[in-house]
């Protein structure tokens, strides 16, 4: 019995289509796995970066205490500067009265010697000449007690002079004390802001580094940013090619027709893994909510993930970002009924067949979906 060409033809495409559907299924695979790592490598550099910006902001807490600490210092210098100036003046004014005190003290030493030169070679003569001229016993010892005074006058007044000298002397003293201990102060402050200085500028050439290492590893984080990208447009065109070739392959047979229309059920999973799978699709048709937290009242994505592991004793995280870190992490060529299909911002149960069942949006609620529908992120097992 000969074969019509029409049907040849049509198990032939069949045929082809079947062929082209698993490679795009392994490509898929293949390049899932890359993205993966692209991801995780990624992750890491954010990680990285977060690090190194923090390590750069309390070195800038640092430079910002160094500098505040400098400008103290230097406050410090300017002030003792000032008062060195001060005491110089000081000094200057001290010596003045120094040189004043001793020209005093010299003219007077000098008047009192022509005096005592005078009387002690005057001698006995000048008594008689007081004794004679001389109208009574009492101008004579007026006179005598005139003589001895001004002698104890000169005495008096030279030794005031001294000890006003000596009195500037020890405030010149006091002064040029004064003055060392400033400038050995004002050293040990230069010292300090040299030191400072030495310090802040090490800090910047730190900063400098962390932003030669951010600058790189920021750069590095959008190489891999684009190639995210790319590997995510190149699944999803995979991903439309085998969605096409399931179409055509469901045209060309009737069979796969009639199987595509049935009543999607568990495929290639036993255990715990297909129980909770099976589980998850007991509930497809009822409502999603967001924020819901009931299988049959209504639930958002995470919460139906969270609700079915829930009822297996099993607890997993209720956000979907979450859920995407923890677990353990699978591949897509060995994923199996029950594991956790994480996208970007949603989540589904894998129930084998490359289908999953998910919490969709409040318009379809919860059903069943070809897992590659959308972008996957990750895929983890929590059973």
């Amino acid at each position: 019995m000969r074969m019509g060409r029409g049907k040849l033809c049509g198990i032939i495409l069949a045929v082809a289509l079947a062929a082209g559907f698993s490679v795009s299924a392994s490509s898929i695979t293949s390049i899932q796995k890359e993205k993966t790592q692209t991801e995780q490598e990624l992750s890491e550099l954010q990680e990285e970066i977060s690090e190194l910006e923090e390590q750069k902001s309390e070195i800038s807490e640092e430079i910002s205490s160094l500098n505040d600490e400098l400008t103290e210092t230097m406050l410090n210098i300017a002030v003792l500067e000032s008062d060195l100036e001060d005491k110089e003046v000081e000094i200057e004014e001290a010596q003045e009265d120094y040189e004043e005190a001793k020209a005093t003290e010299d003219k007077h030493y000098e008047s009192m010697k022509v005096r005592i030169q005078y009387l002690y070679e005057a001698g006995q003569e000048s008594y008689l000449e007081m004794l004679l001229t001389s109208d009574s016993i009492a101008e004579l010892l007026n006179k005598v007690d005139y003589a001895e005074e001004i002698q104890e006058y000169d005495r008096s007044l030279l030794d005031e002079y001294k000890e006003a000298k000596e009195t500037v002397i020890a405030l010149q003293e006091q002064l040029e004390e004064e003055k060392t201990e400033l400038l050995e102060m004002e050293e040990q402050l230069e010292e300090e802001q040299s030191s400072l200085e030495t310090m802040i500028a090490q800090k910047e050439s730190e900063i400098e580094d962390f932003d030669s290492q951010l600058s790189e590893a920021q750069t590095k984080a959008s190489e891999y940013q684009q190639k995210i990208k790319e590997q995510a447009a190149q699944i999803k065109k995979l991903q439309e090619a085998q969605k096409a070739a399931s179409a055509s392959s469901s045209s060309s047979s009737s069979s796969s027709s009639s199987s595509s229309s049935s009543t999607a059920t568990v495929s290639g999973g036993t255990g715990l893994g297909a129980s909770i799978a099976a589980f998850g699709l007991k509930y497809v048709g009822y409502p999603y909510v967001a924020g819901g937290n009931s299988l049959t009242n209504g639930t958002d994505c995470s919460g139906f993930v969270h609700l079915v592991y829930a009822n297996f004793g099993i607890s997993v995280p209720r956000q979907s970002e979450s859920l995407a870190y923890g677990g353990t992490a699978v591949s897509d060529a060995d994923k199996l009924p029950g594991d956790v299909i994480c996208y970007y911002g949603h989540v589904g149960i894998y129930i084998g067949n490359n289908q999953i069942v998910h919490a969709s949006t409040e318009k379809t609620g919860i059903k069943v979906s070809n897992m590659y529908y959308r972008t996957v992120r990750c895929i983890r097992r929590y059973w």
